[in-house]
């Protein structure tokens, strides 16, 4: 001990939990510090990317890729369903069919035909063909045999290569069997149109054509024709192609098969007998309106359609003659009947087929009617004439009665009445 007394120690009193401030006298609050005003004209725009560029360049070669491969897949159906439609039609060995180039004839024509006979799948794919192969522009003509069985290529390369499987004849509306003697000034037909001649040009021989036109035919065309009678007036008028090793016979059947398909076409059998006529008389007596008018070598259709309605005048006037007991008074039935005779035509010719002299229809066709003629006796005008002549015009014209029928000769037909 150093005999000093030590203060006791004292323990620190523990710090009090409730703070002292120091006496306010008031409280103020304080805002926070508020930045100073912008300028939105002198601050620049920043554009933030809401992805990397990177990432964005990526997407985008997706995106082409995505089309390029979808350009591809269109492509590749386009392709297969092309491919597809220039396949044969029919897997099967198919009957061939005639199809007929003629001058002119369009390629879209031939295709169209070629679709509507089955013979193609698709027009279009095979216009397409055409473009592409070069074949649109070099059809040739002839006639031509093909078949379903046969793809769009097989047939065009065919059609355009040329071919002659058929060969052409042809027979014109207002022709006959024999070759005329006689032959008007005005008249359309000349010497080489006559059916023996266009038979014997296709190369048959002359006992061939004889044989051919002697044989005794059958079917619903010659339902009411007499027996024994020739074929002046069946054979239609048209051009066909046939194999260039058939009969004649053949190749005249063809044409009695034409008419009738033409005849039911027009539903003429039964405006015939509507008329008072049947198939035999109807056909004669459109033999002569043919005679008096051919329609079918116009130009237009619109002259045919003008020429049909005087043919359809000519028929009504022949029909109420006919009707009324008088004769017909038809020049170009005595001129067949002196082209029979091989003798010069006379008005006063001794003959039943002389309708100047005979009332009635002649005892059979003088020609070979076309279309027009047969619709228009089956269908005459509704008109009351009694005379008609043709003017040196060119023009028909009709009366009523005698009084205008000579005066329609003294004012139009000085030269055409005077020729015989």
């Amino acid at each position: 001990m150093d005999g000093f007394k030590r203060p006791r120690t004292r323990r620190a009193a523990p710090p009090s939990t409730t703070p002292t401030r120091p006496p306010v006298a008031s409280v103020q609050v304080l805002s926070p510090p508020q930045p100073p005003a912008l300028d939105l004209d002198t601050v620049p725009t920043m554009h933030i990317d809401p992805q990397p560029k990177r990432h964005r360049v990526a997407k985008k070669w997706w995106v082409l890729i995505g089309l390029l491969m979808g350009l591809v897949l269109l492509a590749g159906a386009g392709w297969a369903w092309y491919s597809m439609q220039l396949t044969p039609v029919s897997r099967e060995v198919s009957p061939s069919q005639k199809v007929v180039i003629e001058q002119e004839t369009s390629f879209s024509y031939v295709v169209d035909r070629l679709e509507a006979r089955g013979l193609i799948r698709s027009r279009f794919a095979a216009l397409i063909y055409g473009v592409l192969s070069g074949a649109r522009g070099q059809l040739k003509e002839g006639s031509c045999e093909v078949s379903a069985s046969q793809s769009t290529q097989q047939i065009l390369e065919k059609l355009t290569t040329g071919c002659h499987d058929f060969k052409s004849i042809t027979f014109f509306p207002g022709a006959t069997i024999e070759k005329p003697l006689y032959k008007p000034a005005h008249a359309e037909l000349d010497a080489t149109m006559h059916v023996r001649y266009r038979l014997q040009e296709f190369g048959y021989s002359e006992s061939q054509v004889e044989s051919a036109l002697s044989k005794q035919y059958s079917g619903p065309l010659f339902a009411d024709k007499p027996a024994g009678t020739s074929l002046e007036g069946y054979i239609y008028g048209e051009t066909y192609y046939v194999d260039p090793g058939a009969a004649p016979e053949v190749v005249l059947q063809t044409t009695f098969d034409e008419m009738y398909k033409q005849l039911t076409r027009y539903a003429l059998p039964s405006k015939f007998t509507s008329q008072g006529l049947n198939l035999y008389q109807a056909i004669t007596l459109s033999s002569i309106v043919q005679r008096e008018l051919n329609c079918e070598g116009k130009p237009t259709e619109a002259r045919k359609e003008t020429c049909f309605q005087y043919q359809r005048s000519i028929a009504q006037v022949f029909l109420k003659r006919l009707h009324e007991g008088i004769s017909l008074g038809s020049d170009v039935t005595f001129i067949y009947a002196a082209d029979m005779r091989g003798v010069t035509p006379t008005v006063d010719i001794d003959s039943l087929y002389n309708t100047r002299i005979h009332t009635g229809l002649p005892p059979g066709p003088i020609a070979s009617p076309g279309i027009h003629a047969l619709r228009a006796v089956a269908d005459p005008s509704a008109t009351d004439y009694l005379f008609f002549i043709a003017g040196d015009d060119g023009l028909i014209y009709f009366a009523k009665d005698q009084a205008g029928h000579e005066a329609n000769i003294r004012d139009h037909c000085q030269k055409l009445c005077n020729e015989l």
